[in-house]
């Protein structure tokens, strides 16, 4: 299940013997971990186990006690976790136990989708980064309790921004209603001018200017980039992107293979229809050729990316 649906679940259905909660986004990792704790209706301190088991058998004999007056007891996992002892658990389970197994999976620049091993018998909770129709509802209700508007083209930018990461859309959240007296409006320009944004917002937008032939801006985003020492970052976010424009236009169903999400296609496929394949190919050959050379020490990473911005 995503994890926008956990909340209703545990409401409505009688709790599974165990939840494997993994994804990129961490504050939705936890907060899955705090809404299965919920769980737990009396003393959480007997009944609510969250640690790193060095041995197996320690997390079995664990999730064997019974729970202090409580209908359930919530053992949380984390770190390596055998699989294969977990589904023999789960053959004979606990049935007043709950083990959530918690998986961070760092976010990968390529696109590839890594892998995570569920225990059979296991239910699923992704927990990667919300879609920004449901990151809003989060970031207006934390301006609601303060009193203060945020409009929609701020909800946005601040997503943008943030990267959908929930944990920095929290804290920015937060500290631009601040800024705001009650009754308030937090805009566009109070996040762009708060908000430091993320590496992969910033690839975007220089791979829009590049898109757009224009130099001097993408020159600007370069400048702005060496100074965060964010160059490392960009070229492999920013060839992930062009390889991905590419494929729009040579091969597009091949594109879910890449990583790409369906929601994005479209964009992917406006994006190519702008420039012929000779020259996005020509793009691609131009970040490969620059990712080289500064690599093998010809030239500086900052060098290597102008380089790309002036032959593109």
């Amino acid at each position: 299940m995503e994890f926008v649906e956990l909340k209703k679940h545990l409401k409505s259905s009688k709790p599974k013997p165990c939840y494997c909660a993994f994804g990129d986004d961490d504050f939705l990792i936890e907060r899955a971990v705090t809404l299965i704790g919920g769980l737990v209706s009396a003393f959480p301190e007997f009944n609510n186990t969250d640690k790193e088991f060095q041995k197996q058998d320690e997390l079995i004999e664990e999730l064997a006690r019974l729970p202090v007056m409580s209908d359930y007891r919530v053992v949380v996992a984390r770190g390596k976790v055998d699989a294969g002892v977990i589904e023999q658990y789960l053959g004979n389970p606990n049935p007043q136990a709950v083990l959530v197994v918690a998986v961070l999976v760092p976010h990968d620049s390529w696109g590839h989708s890594a892998t995570v091993e569920i225990p059979n018998g296991a239910e699923p909770v992704v927990c990667n980064r919300l879609p920004v129709r449901h990151a809003e509802v989060f970031i207006k209700s934390i301006a609601d309790g303060a009193g203060v508007t945020i409009d929609q083209s701020a909800v946005d930018e601040l997503y943008a921004r943030c990267g959908g990461y929930m944990t920095r859309i929290n804290t920015e959240t937060k500290k631009l209603v601040s800024q705001k007296s009650p009754g308030g409006v937090v805009e566009k320009a109070d996040v762009a001018a708060t908000v430091k944004a993320d590496v992969e917002f910033v690839v975007f937008e220089l791979a829009d200017s590049i898109l757009a032939e224009n130099r001097l801006h993408a020159l600007e985003i370069v400048d702005g980039m060496a100074k965060n020492n964010d160059l490392t970052a960009a070229f492999t976010l920013l060839y992930n992107r062009f390889k991905r424009i590419f494929a729009a236009v040579v091969d597009p169903d091949g594109l879910p293979d890449l990583g790409v999400k369906p929601n994005q296609i479209g964009r992917l496929k406006a994006d190519g229809a702008k420039f012929s394949r000779v020259r996005l190919k020509r793009i691609v050959d131009l970040l490969a050729s620059a990712d080289y050379g500064y690599k093998s020490g010809a030239m500086s990473q900052y060098d290597a990316l102008v380089s790309v911005i002036v032959q593109a």
